[in-house]
């Protein structure tokens, strides 16, 4: 994904997500204490922040990375939220941004025969964010929506019973809607048409605003 998006952006925002892919792919193949990853991720977002000249990429960025990772609980969730993202937000970028996910979900549509690891969603999650943010910090908000939901969802249930929200499970918002009856092949059709909306949406919603 990374080698499909990177002739279409600038050098410095290539080096940016080799790192939080390289970051990825460590704790794929060494499994990272949360601590160390924290940390290392944290260094990465701050650096983000440091070469878009935004303060607030580096926080939206970390919860965007985190989000993203979390999602891609079930096959071709993230992937398709983020394709969906990315054609939202159109352009040159997000056209090749749609086409690395899409191309990725040849293989990782429902039954998966690859999958994404934290290499790919780390990434995913950064590259949205360094693109959208060129359309402010709303827009960067906007376009993680649904990663975002359903952290927020998975984290205050764990939190409601006592664990800690770092370690996984089956209690996502996508796991339940497995279990209600959703079918695996049309769950990623479903969060890329949500992340659609909900970013269409809303885009159309603040433009009016500060017409």
């Amino acid at each position: 994904m990374l080698v499909a998006m990177a002739p279409w952006l600038p050098v410095e925002r290539v080096l940016l997500l080799v790192a939080f892919c390289l970051i990825g792919a460590l704790d794929d193949v060494r499994s990272l204490s949360p601590g160390a990853k924290a940390v290392a991720l944290a260094a990465a977002s701050v650096l983000a922040g440091i070469v878009t000249g935004l303060w607030w990429v580096s926080i939206v960025i970390w919860i965007a990375c985190n989000a993203v990772n979390m999602l891609d609980h079930a096959d071709g969730l993230a992937a398709s939220a983020i394709a969906a993202a990315f054609i939202g937000l159109g352009g040159d970028v997000g056209l090749a941004g749609a086409g690395a996910c899409v191309g990725f979900l040849c293989f990782n549509y429902p039954p998966a025969r690859v999958f994404m690891g934290d290499s790919g969603s780390l990434l995913l999650g950064a590259a949205i964010v360094l693109y959208a943010s060129g359309s402010g910090f709303g827009a960067s908000l906007i376009w993680i929506a649904v990663p975002l939901i359903d952290a927020v969802f998975v984290i205050f249930r764990r939190l409601r019973d006592g664990r800690r929200p770092w370690i996984g499970g089956t209690d996502h918002l996508g796991h339940t809607l497995l279990r209600i009856g959703v079918s695996a092949k049309k769950l990623p059709v479903l969060y890329a048409a949500t992340a659609l909306a909900i970013g269409l949406s809303l885009s159309a919603l603040s433009a009016f605003r500060y017409k």
